[in-house]
């Protein structure tokens, strides 16, 4: 299993090699809050605020037991979890407003597509330096605990902004009764993007029911998958470089389906999400984040397939998931927010936290532990997926400065012009290209 978190190296150091400096709009780097004058202990429980985007019906239930029982053992200390909807868009549109207002959490979740966004625009500490300053005997654990590749996710230009927490790379879910209608083999799915066009429209002809569904939610992760595994890139030398002939060739598969097939579905990710558990869809890319989500609401027995690759070409996949900063300003809360980071990160919680929701864990002993996840990973097909993508993961394309929540913006524009049918694949990648540029040019 060591092997597999080495295979992450790639993307864990390209995305650290590749950062933009911390500079920006007012983003920074602090100094722990406590290393020029210690602050007097106070009896009263010091309050920490926890922001996350994981709703009740996937993750918040372990993030509150999480929560409970911390604050259980930790007597000194009080967490409030703090939901914030629409995913890492929405968090970040909150913390925006909320910082503006001088309220910012101690700590929360920020999706590894925002980090170059999130360094140059808001304050946040160094967990090495908090660690320094209130956790001297515990200085290596870092070092200790993650591998460097695994810690540089969370890393812009070398400098560790955050923890990294989630990892989750992009699966195939198909419901084996519905290949079996449609006389398709069960026990086969599907290994590239030809196939899925195929085992999409037989499933929409033999059956009635959709044949394949794409995540939808407010970013891009699922469809940089799709053309960065036919050539192009979200980003190549500080450019957009995705409207190349590769990436309009791989996006016009999607729009086929959705618009000249009829095999697939343009919807919200809920509801896509949602329409394959009960039934009416028979192939889901998904994030592995939504193992646990599908595994319990499915009506059927889901079976697993990586993510589908071009014929001849080398599969990238986006590194998904999120890193944790610590954002919080008076010494008390750098100190309680780093406590309850170890809390968490303990082989225990991420465990429960895998399972849960299916996001790779961060620290490689808790796969590899015999008591942990080592024998879930043979016996839950959908995570055994997951975890033999990882040699494919790549970093999760990041833009600069201001640009971070425009970027992503712009692709969910682009894709609902594209799968309306309102603009074709060519059209508006090359729009949406050319004004990524000219932003970029100007950062």
């Amino acid at each position: 299993m060591r092997k597999i978190w080495k295979k992450l190296a790639a993307a864990g150091l390209a995305a650290a090699m590749t950062a933009t400096a911390l500079t920006g709009c007012g983003g920074k780097e602090s100094a722990p809050a406590g290393s020029e004058a210690q602050t007097e202990a106070s009896s009263e429980p010091v309050e920490i605020t926890f922001w996350h985007v994981y709703s009740e019906n996937f993750g918040a239930p372990v993030i509150k037991e999480m929560v409970e029982e911390f604050n259980k053992t930790h007597p000194d200390i009080v967490v409030k979890e703090v939901y914030n909807p629409d995913m890492y868009p929405g968090l970040m549109q909150n913390l925006q407003a909320e910082v503006a207002a001088g309220n910012p959490p101690s700590l929360c979740m920020i999706g590894y597509n925002y980090i170059k966004y999130f360094a140059a625009n808001f304050n946040y500490v160094s967990p090495q330096d908090v660690i320094d300053q209130y956790f001297p005997d515990d200085k290596d654990y870092l070092k200790n605990t993650f591998l460097d590749n695994v810690m540089s996710l969370a890393q812009v230009d070398g400098k560790q902004i955050g923890m990294p927490f989630c990892i989750s790379a992009p699966i195939i879910c198909y419901n084996p009764e519905l290949f079996e209608k449609a006389g398709l083999d069960p026990a086969k799915g599907p290994e590239t993007w030809d196939d899925i066009r195929e085992y999409a429209k037989q499933i929409t002809d033999k059956t009635g029911e959709y044949g394949f569904y794409m995540q939808e939610y407010a970013d891009n992760w699922a469809v940089q998958g799709l053309l960065e595994s036919n050539g192009a890139n979200m980003l190549q030398d500080g450019k957009a470089a995705f409207a190349t002939d590769e990436g309009i060739e791989a996006y016009q598969i999607l729009a086929d389906m959705v618009l000249t097939d009829k095999s697939a579905l343009h919807i919200t990710a809920d509801e896509g999400i949602q329409a394959f558990c009960n039934g009416k869809v028979g192939i889901a890319c998904v994030s592995s984040a939504k193992i646990g989500t599908i595994t319990q609401a499915a009506q059927f027995s889901v079976k697993g397939a990586q993510f589908p690759g071009f014929e001849g070409k080398e599969k990238r996949l986006p590194t998904g998931g999120n890193f944790i900063p610590i954002t919080a300003q008076s010494p008390e809360e750098q100190k309680a927010a780093m406590e309850f980071l170890k809390f968490i990160m303990q082989p225990e919680w991420l465990s429960k936290w895998t399972l849960n929701t299916g996001y790779l864990p961060p620290r490689q002993d808790v796969a590899e532990d015999p008591n942990g996840l080592q024998a879930h990973i043979k016996e839950d097909e959908l995570l055994g997926v997951a975890f033999a993508e990882m040699e494919f993961l790549q970093p999760w394309a990041a833009y600069p400065g201001d640009m971070g929540t425009q970027a992503e913006q712009m692709f969910a524009d682009t894709r609902d012009k594209i799968l309306d049918g309102s603009e074709t694949p060519e059209a508006a990648l090359k729009s949406a290209q050319d004004t990524l540029n000219k932003m970029l040019e100007e950062q």
